[in-house]
């Protein structure tokens, strides 16, 4: 860290973490209202699926603010290592709510099955099990990261503790990383099993599954940045340089949030097309 009075290796910017801190907002609400509000009015479908999305939206929010409380008071170690760690670990719960979507969009059918019920994405898959293993990944990497970061903080980011943290931490988001792509690949591939199987996919499930493949690119820019970061070090370049947080942090997962509230399950997916409805 550059001194005892500032925790930060550079100047950093009040106006955009308290800009980020509104712009979160907004999505936030978005979120809640159609995931919590609307669905109990009668306007849209229940989507319980989204509520760690949601969660992950108001981690955001959280954090860029108590960020813009740290920009403030530069040297108080307690605010910037809750605002980091916010951040941080905000994402885990967006990728959590499109592991448990999948979890609607695929599940077992047989082949009689399939071909009686073509209206949505429905395809043999004998593997059931696997989005609770993708949650149960994503939790492991969400108490991973949220351990190497109090590693790390406890030591006031010095010494062997900061170097013990961040290992752990760097673990955390390598999970993430090589969680988030396999699943990236399993929808993508189920998908085009799926188009050349000849089933029928609805128009909901096909803008369902275009806002997973254009939110989850840039949430995998954003954890493909988280490890680099962190693996090259707390004095390499990108801690030291405020923009990487904004366009490579801030940005992309701002992106996949908005874009998740324009393809919410709860205004495209009907409530027959839940396996427990069938």
């Amino acid at each position: 860290m550059a001194s005892d009075e500032n925790i930060y290796s550079y100047s950093p910017s009040l106006p955009a973490s308290v800009l980020f801190t509104i712009l979160y907002f907004f999505p936030f609400i978005y979120h809640l209202y159609v995931t919590v509000f609307a669905p109990c009015r009668g306007r849209y479908n229940r989507a319980g699926h989204f509520i760690p999305l949601l969660i992950g939206a108001f981690l955001e929010v959280i954090g860029y603010a108590v960020r813009s409380a740290s920009v403030e008071e530069p040297s108080s170690i307690p605010l910037y290592a809750v605002s980091a760690t916010l951040i941080v670990i905000a994402p885990v719960f967006v990728c959590a709510s499109l592991y448990l979507l999948m979890d609607r969009l695929i599940w077992t059918r047989s082949d009689d099955q399939a071909r009686e019920k073509p209206a949505s994405f429905r395809f043999v898959l004998r593997r059931p099990w696997l989005p609770r293993i993708f949650v149960t990944l994503d939790i492991l990497s969400c108490l991973t990261q949220a351990s190497g970061s109090s590693i790390a903080s406890a030591g006031d980011w010095e010494g062997s503790e900061k170097d013990t943290g961040t290992g752990v931490l760097i673990g955390g988001l390598a999970l993430q990383v090589a969680t988030f792509a396999a699943f990236l690949l399993f929808v993508g591939s189920f998908h085009l099993k799926a188009k050349r199987g000849g089933v029928v996919i609805d128009d909901g499930v096909r803008q369902l599954l275009r806002g997973i493949y254009i939110s989850g690119f840039f949430i995998l820019v954003r954890c493909v940045y988280r490890m680099i970061e962190f693996a090259l070090g707390i004095d390499a370049y990108f801690f030291n340089h405020e923009w990487a947080l904004y366009v490579l942090e801030a940005v992309p997962m701002l992106i996949a949030i908005s874009v998740l509230g324009w393809y919410h399950p709860a205004r495209f997916l009907s409530p027959t097309s839940s396996p427990s409805a069938q």
